[in-house]
């Protein structure tokens, strides 16, 4: 068994917090992992799982995910293969309403255990919530689509907005959404160029 396939396990048998263990819908497990993807060049990380990735056991498959995955096929050539995605907390919250700080902290070693085990050349945050556990900071309208370094996990942050659909049945938002991913892609290729 890998360090990840552990990780994998203890997470899946968390109890730390309220959330962690429960039973949604009185059939599925609340805890979902990641896709354990180790060999992606990308971390993904959102907010928590909502009822899709839930009843899947696998993170971002609902109808958001769904967006990221067209999204990325339209502007990087990529598929979610490509990527290890992951959340902040792992844990389904009723109502899918934002996690409390004390669900954030429990979940917090897993988050510090992926990245070092990955190695990702750069992490995109989904969210808010996903943005200030990877740097500490807010602001995201502010700083979308910028690369911000994480001290915490030594590695380039690229917040972006999440790609629900409330947030790319916006104009601006869908824009600047696509926007942050051709940044991605900029950075991706600037680091396959050979240097001089």
């Amino acid at each position: 068994m890998t360090e990840l396939e552990a990780l994998r396990l203890e997470c899946l048998e968390c109890k730390k917090c309220a959330i962690g263990g429960v039973k949604v819908d009185g059939e599925h497990l609340s805890n979902v992992f990641s896709n354990m993807n180790t060999s992606a060049r990308v971390m993904v990380v959102g907010q928590n799982p909502g009822r899709d990735e839930v009843e899947r056991g696998e993170p971002f498959v609902g109808a958001s995910g769904r967006a990221f995955d067209r999204a990325v096929e339209e502007r990087l050539g990529m598929s979610r293969s490509d990527f290890y995605i992951s959340n902040v907390v792992r844990c389904y919250t009723e109502g899918n309403r934002g996690p409390y700080q004390e669900e954030i902290d429990a979940c917090r070693a897993f988050l510090d255990r992926e990245v070092e085990l990955v190695k990702p050349e750069i992490i995109i945050s989904l969210g808010a919530p996903a943005f200030k556990q990877l740097t500490g900071m807010g602001g995201i309208t502010k700083h979308h689509g910028e690369l911000r370094f994480s001290p915490r996990y030594g590695v380039n942050v690229m917040p972006l907005f999440h790609p629900s659909p409330l947030n790319l049945n916006d104009p601006s938002r869908r824009e600047m959404f696509y926007d942050g991913l051709d940044k991605l892609k900029r950075f991706l290729d600037e680091r396959d160029s050979p240097t001089e």
